[in-house]
């Protein structure tokens, strides 16, 4: 069954004739206020433990890093194994607070995901990387292959696409200005920016303010991310500043289009720079400008990346290997006994805890350096 603080997802998961619950979630030490609401996480506290007697459960999995912080009392309570799914890294006051280092296993999209785990002193034995996967039958759905016509684009264009939420961190913004050079010098190319997001008005303007409006598509949310990869792209970028994964990658990968992607969490473990694709650095224009100038003006190269990259796909990024490694990872899990699994199981040490309040203090009275986060 699944326990979540949102009536959308619960609906999606009704929709599988699946159990949902419903409730509200609170973070103590939390960025937002309120950051002590004690009262809150205690009785999600409760909750958890009446909801496991309820249905049997045998198995939790925090899909995140902050449930993990009231599933923690209740796996050790039940006696049952706690998976942590992170999909980003955390700072080090999360990792603290959230309780990670306690989890019976930590599981990262990439392995970036876990490595501040590990240098806090995790053992590596309670972490694994489980790759994101992409399902080829559901990825098929869709034709955009009238999108260019449509948008007015020419048949001989070289189109970019950028897939994904307009928000800062994915960085639009840093594309447009690059776009906006790489159009001054090939008038041809063409951009597809397809997502939502608060920052759209702005972008949009930025689009005008550059002379790129009338080559720069927002297209808003599309259905079918397989498609327009498929049908309308030649090259696919990747300018975020910060990502957990970089599913858009491997989407354009199985969809046989090559990827320019910025050296985010875990970007190493898809792309290899010069074989199956480029990575370029955070926020630098002219490195992303030179990969992009370098595959609109190379076909072969596109192909020889396009094709690299979709091997990679197919090799390690399916969903079905996805589901394949976590049923594995249930299975081993839950041939666990259950007296392994109390409070008597075993804590990460809680030297780490002591080294971070001392930092936390110095900090604060200005006679320690800071460490990866306030």
């Amino acid at each position: 069954m699944v326990w979540c603080n949102a009536e959308t997802l619960a609906r999606e998961v009704r929709k599988l004739e699946l159990e949902a619950h419903v409730s509200r979630f609170a973070i103590l030490l939390h960025w937002d206020r309120p950051r002590f609401d004690v009262a809150q996480w205690w009785r999600q506290v409760r909750e958890g433990r009446a909801l496991v007697r309820r249905h049997g459960i045998r198995l939790l999995h925090s899909n995140s890093a902050a449930p993990c912080q009231w599933l923690l009392p209740v796996a050790r309570a039940e006696r049952l194994p706690l998976l942590v799914h992170l999909h980003a890294p955390y700072q080090l006051r999360e990792r603290m607070t959230l309780g990670l280092h306690q989890a019976t296993l930590v599981v990262g999209v990439t392995r970036g995901c876990i490595e501040g785990l590990l240098a806090d002193g995790m053992p590596a034995a309670r972490t694994k990387t489980i790759y994101n996967g992409v399902d080829p039958a559901t990825f098929a759905v869709g034709d955009e292959r009238g999108l260019r016509a449509r948008l007015g684009i020419p048949a001989d264009a070289v189109v970019l696409a950028r897939v994904g939420s307009l928000i800062h961190r994915k960085a639009v913004d840093v594309m447009l200005r690059v776009f906006a050079r790489l159009r001054a010098e090939r008038r041809g190319v063409q951009l597809l920016i397809a997502g939502e997001g608060p920052d759209r008005a702005a972008l949009e303007a930025q689009a005008r303010a550059l002379g790129v409006a009338d080559a720069a598509h927002f297209l808003g949310y599309v259905p079918s991310t397989g498609a327009l990869l498929r049908d309308a792209t030649d090259i696919a970028v990747s300018p975020a500043r910060m990502e957990g994964f970089g599913l858009t990658v491997i989407e354009a990968g199985l969809a046989g289009k090559p990827v320019v992607a910025t050296d985010t969490t875990g970007m190493t473990e898809i792309l290899r720079s010069g074989e199956n694709g480029t990575i370029v650095p955070v926020e630098d224009e002219d490195a992303l400008l030179a990969a992009l100038r370098e595959l609109v003006d190379s076909p072969s190269l596109r192909a020889r990346y396009a094709e690299a990259l979709r091997r990679t796909v197919e090799e390690r990024f399916l969903v079905s290997t996805y589901v394949r490694s976590f049923e594995e990872t249930y299975a081993e899990l839950l041939a666990r006994p259950r007296e392994s699994l109390g409070w008597s199981a075993p804590w990460t040490p809680p030297g780490m805890y002591l080294r971070w309040l001392r930092g936390v203090v110095g900090r604060r009275l200005g006679v320690s350096p800071s460490a990866d986060a306030p």
